[in-house]
């Protein structure tokens, strides 16, 4: 039997494509591989590579969410205003927390419906909610945006403090990760979300509700939105209704460089993380590399387009569909 190559495996590819990234650097700026500037990466994605692990499971069932960076602003608007208003404690902190988290249940539970029950295009619906819902954080603001002040108690210490001399918004997405790895890998809940992805009606046939883990995976995309806009906002100490806009871009990079199909019914968290911490170095590389930033979203375009056409290529391939030697045999009788 035919050993399989290193790159054929998704991991031998992704390490390739590290190293060739790591070698760039190496050649065009050293300053790259500081203490410093590592820390800085892995900080600048923990709130899109936490967002990520959300919309890994929205993906996985077939949709999308394209509200994540709105659904970030109006979430962390609503605990930053009540915290601000109640005294600035720990007590208004976490009631602003909990009114934040009842929102983003909302927000997925409509995402999942319109989805699941309605039978509307989840790219549509996302991307008209993603308007509403920086309206809605907007008018709160009343066009304005709110700064918190008060440097004790958890609303600073959530991006501010250190556990074992990690930033907490590292240990925060290591944690939501882990937690959302072990759903999919070792929960009859995950398992199933992959057979909904994978086939709607097969899965449906067998006793699935797809619908129902539809909407619950838009809820958990949402929730992970909750946490992401809230961290930024501790981390940032203002918040605004345009808080995470543009975010839903990265989370979309991170998601199909990791190898996550847009098709659904394929993808993992080790992909995820993968793909948000190249994310992450392609925008620092284009800093230290004193490339113009106004290239930037062309370049995180290009590398989404080329992602999703190698993913398709493997996926293809994996399938059998693409075949060098089936190709030489047909054209060998072809010839004959």
């Amino acid at each position: 039997m035919k050993k399989k190559s290193f790159l054929s495996n998704a991991w031998g590819q992704r390490a390739l494509i590290l190293a060739v990234l790591m070698i760039i650097m190496l050649i065009g700026n050293r300053s790259f591989f500081t203490l410093g500037n590592l820390r800085t990466i892995l900080m600048s994605i923990a709130i899109y590579g936490i967002m990520s692990c959300g919309m890994l499971l929205a993906m996985l069932t077939g949709g999308i969410d394209l509200a994540m960076g709105s659904t970030a602003a109006l979430t962390s608007v609503v605990c930053l205003w009540w915290y601000n208003g109640h005294g600035m404690n720990n007590g208004a902190f976490f009631v602003g927390l909990l009114l934040a988290v009842a929102v983003a249940v909302c927000v997925g539970t409509l995402h999942g419906i319109c989805d699941a029950y309605l039978r509307l295009p989840s790219f549509v619906v996302t991307l008209a909610t993603s308007n509403l819902l920086y309206g809605l954080a907007s008018a709160i603001l009343k066009g304005s945006f709110i700064h918190f002040t008060s440097t004790e108690g958890f609303f600073y210490k959530i991006a501010n403090s250190k556990l074992f001399n990690i930033p907490m918004p590292i240990i925060i997405f290591v944690v939501v990760a882990i937690v959302v790895g072990l759903i999919l890998s070792f929960t009859v809940f995950g398992r199933r979300v992959y057979a909904v992805g994978a086939n709607r009606v097969a899965a449906e046939v067998v006793g699935i509700n797809s619908k129902l883990f539809r909407v619950g995976c838009y809820i958990i995309c949402s929730l992970t939105a909750c946490i992401g806009g809230i961290v930024l906002t501790s981390m940032n100490f203002v918040t605004s209704a345009t808080t995470a806009q543009g975010y839903e871009s990265m989370v979309m990079l991170a998601l199909v460089v990791g190898g996550a199909d847009i098709m659904g019914g394929y993808g993992d968290i080790g992909g995820a993380v993968f793909g948000a911490l190249l994310a992450g170095l392609v925008s620092n590389m284009i800093v230290m590399l004193n490339i113009d930033t106004n290239y930037s979203q062309a370049v995180q375009g290009v590398i989404i387009v080329l992602a999703v056409a190698f993913n398709v290529y493997n996926n293809r391939k994996a399938a059998g569909l693409i075949s060098p030697r089936t190709r030489k045999i047909r054209k060998a009788v072809s010839e004959k």
